[in-house]
């Protein structure tokens, strides 16, 4: 939820509630594999669960209806798989490292700028 890309306030509203639902249900799912797998939920790993779930995103929706729960139960045995490794005495601070490049945004399609670059570029052959 880096950058949101609504305008308006409602619209804003709904794509933070949209990012708070999809976060929910990955925690969900961690903690039904954590759960059925005996390990905490915490000691899982969110984005590799978000990744495997993303994965299987389409399998699912094409999976038949009597299907379902073998697929699902398949998901969440590889999710309780996805274990964070034991790492004591961890410390990282919280701050950005990289620094933002004060360069202009990109506002017109990425092909329509590299034709006006090339033609930037032939003007400047030509004279």
């Amino acid at each position: 939820m880096g950058v949101l890309r609504c305008k308006s306030q409602p619209m804003v509203e709904k794509e933070i509630a949209v990012y708070f639902l999809a976060y929910n249900l990955v925690r969900w799912a961690m903690a039904k594999a954590a759960w059925l797998a005996d390990v905490l939920p915490r000691a899982l790993s969110f984005t590799g669960a978000k990744r495997l779930l993303n994965a299987f995103a389409d399998q699912l929706r094409r999976t038949p209806v009597d299907q379902v729960r073998g697929v699902i139960a398949t998901v969440l045995a590889a999710i309780a798989t996805l274990k964070l490794p034991d790492r004591p005495d961890r410390i990282e601070p919280r701050a950005k490292k990289r620094r933002p490049k004060n360069l202009p945004l990109l506002t017109v399609p990425r092909q329509v700028a590299r034709d006006l670059i090339l033609a930037q570029r032939k003007l400047n052959r030509v004279t």
